[in-house]
C-alpha cells in the first residue's frame, strides 16, 4: 500500500471519528451551559464566570480563551437538581474573569450550538459609578469582525496565531526629532492566551516615549480567522544619525498543538477553541512576535543657517505673548506670559528668550504643557515669568523671539511675537516725598531763614558746688568705656556667629555633595546608566548656578560650552546626559569610574569657592 493511501485512509478516519464526536457533542449540547455575572464591570473589578454540567458530568469542558481576560478557577461545586420531576447530578466550574484594558470582550460559547458571552469592561473614570452598573442594562451584542484578507503590511507567525505590525509615516527623520508611531498587535482568538509585557522597539538607538498603557482593542477577521488587535500610538525619538532598520516586538504566550500539522488540519475545520482543543492537546509557549523591518535614515541638523538661539526644538510652532496687569507702580511686579504652540519635540522648548530684558528687574520663570493628543506631540507650553519695572512712564517689553528647525521645510524658522506697552507710575513713597522735598527746597531758597534766632533771653552760665568728676559731663566717660566693652563684645559674637554659620553652609554642602556622590555610585552598581547621569548632572547645576549667580535649569550644554569651551568634560557629560535619556545606551565599569572621578573632583574643589 502506497504513502498516499496511507494518509487517504487516516484523514478519512479522523474525518469520521470527528463527525462521531460532534454527535455526541450535539446530542448532549443542552446539559452544558454557561453565564457571567455580572455582564458589565469597571476596569480593576472582576466578573465571575460559570460553567455547568447537568447529567454524568462526562463532558468535555476547557478554559476558554480570550485576549485580554485571564480566567482563574476558583471553585468546583458538585450538586443534584430536581428538574421537570427528574433528578440529576450538577457539576460546576466556577472561574473569576479579571480584565487586562477597557472595551467589550466576546468569550467563546462552549457547545457547538450555544450562543457566546459578551463582557463589556468600563475605564474607571469620570463619573461612571457601580452603583449605575447595576442597574439591568439591554444585552449588547458583540462587537462586528470586518475585513477578511490579510492586510498590507501584515506578516503573520508560522502557526498563524499572531502578528506584529509597525507603522511609522517617515523614512527620513532628524536628530532629535519627535516621530509619531503606531504599533499594532494581533492575536487570533483562542490561540493566544496571553500578552507578557508592553511592546519594543528592538533597537536600542530608538526609544519610545509617551506609550499608552492602554491600547485600542478592535476585533477583526484577517484570512477568515477572527483576531483580536491592539493597538498603541507613541513617538519615537532618536540620538544619532545613520541608517537603521527598525522593528517591533511584543511577548506573547501561544498554544502550540503537540500533534504534527498535518495532523492537526481537522481542529481548524470547525473554527471553535472548544474543538482545537478537544481534538488536538496543545501545551502553553512563550514567544517574542516581530514585525517587518522598516528602513529609516536619520540625518543630522544642518549647521548652516542656524540661528544662535536654537536649543534644539524641531517642529512646528507660533508663539504668542502677553502682560498681566497693563498698568501698576514703580515697584509692583508684572506677569509676563509666552505661549509656545504647534507640534514637535515640546522637551527641547525652553525659556531662553526671557533671558534679555533691558530695563526690567526679571525672576525665573515657570512652565506648563498642555497637551492636545495622547502621545504629547502637539499642545501648548507657556511660560510665566515675573518682572519689575525700574522707572515710571509709558515702558515696552519687546518683541520675543523662538527659533526651531522645521523639518518639512528642512531649515530654520523663527517665530516672533509683537512687543507690549504697559504704563508704571509712580509709587507711593514718591508721591509722599515729593510735598517734603519742595518744602526743603523752598526752605533753601528762603535768603532770612539763615538769620533767624530764637526771641528770650539767654541766661548766663552759672558755676556749680558739684565736684568736677562728679558732674554729668565727666559720669558719661565710664559710660562711654562700658558701652564701647559691650559693641566689640557683640561684634566678636557676631563673627563667631557669622563664621558658625558659614562652617554649618559648608557642611550643608558637604553633605549634598556626599549624597549625590553616594546616588551615582549605586546607579552605577545597578548598571543604570540614566539615573547616574541625571544625579551628575543636577549636582553640577547646582554646583555651578551658586557659581555663576543663575537658576539651575539655565545650566545648560550651550552655557557649559560658552563658559567652559567645546571640549570640557562637563560639557561632555551634559550631552551624554541628554543621550542616555533617548538611547538606552550603555556603559563599562571603567566609565562609570572615570565619569565618578570627573564629577567628585568638581564637587569637593568646590568647597573653596
Amino acid at each position: 500500500m502506497s504513502g498516499n493511501h496511507i494518509r487517504v485512509i487516516r484523514r478519512a478516519a479522523w474525518a469520521l471519528a470527528g463527525v462521531f464526536i460532534a454527535a455526541l457533542a450535539f446530542a448532549d449540547d443542552p446539559l452544558v451551559y454557561a453565564t457571567i455575572q455580572p455582564a458589565q464591570i469597571l476596569l480593576g473589578e472582576s466578573a465571575q464566570f460559570t460553567i455547568t454540567n447537568l447529567g454524568d458530568g462526562t463532558n468535555p469542558i476547557t478554559m476558554p480563551v480570550v485576549a485580554g481576560l485571564k480566567f482563574e478557577i476558583i471553585g468546583r461545586t458538585r450538586e443534584v437538581q430536581l428538574i421537570n420531576g427528574t433528578t440529576l447530578p450538577s457539576s460546576s466550574i466556577v472561574m473569576r474573569v479579571t480584565p487586562q484594558m477597557a472595551g467589550i470582550f466576546t468569550i467563546p460559547a462552549v457547545t457547538p450550538r450555544a450562543q457566546p458571552l459578551v463582557l463589556q469592561v468600563n475605564a474607571a473614570a469620570g463619573g461612571t459609578s457601580r452603583s449605575s452598573l447595576a442597574r439591568p442594562a439591554a444585552p449588547i451584542p458583540p462587537p462586528i469582525l470586518s475585513g477578511a484578507s490579510i492586510p498590507k503590511g501584515v506578516h503573520l507567525t508560522d502557526d498563524g496565531s499572531a502578528y506584529v505590525r509597525l507603522s511609522v509615516p517617515k523614512r527620513e527623520v532628524y536628530v532629535g526629532e519627535s516621530v509619531p508611531v503606531e504599533i499594532e498587535v494581533g492575536m487570533r482568538s483562542g490561540f493566544v492566551a496571553s500578552l507578557n509585557g508592553l511592546p519594543k522597539l528592538t533597537d536600542d538607538n530608538f526609544a519610545l516615549n509617551n506609550l499608552s498603557h492602554q491600547p485600542e482593542r478592535t476585533e477583526k477577521l484577517i484570512n477568515g480567522e477572527p483576531f483580536v488587535l491592539l493597538t498603541w500610538r507613541s513617538t519615537l525619538a532618536v540620538v544619532k544619525p545613520g541608517a537603521f532598520s527598525l522593528s517591533a516586538e511584543a511577548p506573547l504566550t501561544v498554544k502550540i498543538r503537540t500533534r504534527p500539522k498535518q495532523e492537526s488540519s481537522l481542529d481548524d475545520r470547525f473554527g471553535d477553541p472548544f474543538w482545537q482543543n478537544l481534538f488536538g492537546a496543545t501545551v502553553p509557549k512563550d514567544i517574542d512576535v516581530k514585525s517587518p523591518p522598516q528602513e529609516l535614515t536619520v540625518r543630522e541638523l544642518p549647521a548652516q543657517g542656524r540661528p544662535a538661539d536654537f536649543h534644539g526644538a524641531i517642529g512646528t510652532f507660533s508663539i504668542t505673548s502677553d502682560v498681566s496687569p497693563t498698568k501698576a507702580d514703580v515697584g509692583d511686579p508684572l506677569t509676563l506670559r509666552m505661549r509656545v504652540t504647534g507640534s514637535g519635540n515640546f522637551d527641547r522648548v525652553d525659556s531662553t528668550m526671557l533671558d534679555h530684558l533691558d530695563q526690567w528687574k526679571t525672576y525665573p520663570p515657570k512652565s506648563s504643557f498642555n497637551t492636545s493628543d495622547p502621545i504629547a506631540l502637539g499642545g501648548m507650553k507657556t511660560f510665566e515669568q515675573p518682572v519689575i519695572a525700574s522707572k515710571p512712564g509709558v515702558q515696552e517689553l519687546p518683541g520675543l523671539t523662538f527659533s526651531y528647525f522645521d523639518p518639512n521645510t528642512r531649515r530654520y524658522e523663527t517665530a516672533r511675537s509683537a512687543p507690549l506697552s504697559v504704563s508704571i507710575s509712580p509709587s507711593l513713597a514718591d508721591s509722599r516725598a515729593a510735598p517734603q522735598a519742595l518744602a526743603t527746597a523752598a526752605l533753601a531758597d528762603n535768603k532770612f531763614a539763615a538769620g533767624l534766632r530764637p526771641d528770650h533771653v539767654e541766661t548766663p552760665a552759672m558755676s556749680s558746688l558739684i565736684p568736677l568728676y562728679l558732674q554729668p559731663k565727666f559720669l558719661a566717660v565710664p559710660t562711654i568705656v562700658i558701652l564701647a566693652f559691650a559693641a566689640g563684645w557683640v561684634s566678636a559674637r557676631r563673627r563667631r556667629g557669622a563664621g558658625e554659620r558659614q562652617s554649618a553652609s559648608d557642611r550643608i554642602a558637604s553633605r549634598a555633595a556626599n549624597r549625590s556622590l553616594a546616588q551615582m555610585q549605586a546607579a552605577a552598581r545597578a548598571g543604570d546608566v540614566g539615573l547616574f547621569f541625571d544625579s551628575a548632572r543636577s549636582a553640577l547645576q547646582s554646583l555651578f548656578a551658586a557659581r555663576w549667580q543663575l537658576a539651575p535649569e539655565e545650566i545648560t550644554t550651550a552655557e557649559l560650552e560658552d563658559r567652559l569651551g567645546a571640549e570640557s568634560d562637563i560639557r561632555e557629560l551634559f550631552a551624554l546626559a541628554d543621550e542616555a535619556k533617548y538611547s538606552g545606551r550603555k556603559l563599562t565599569a571603567t566609565d562609570f569610574a572615570r565619569w565618578l572621578r570627573i564629577v567628585r573632583r568638581q564637587l569637593m574643589s568646590d568647597k573653596a569657592i
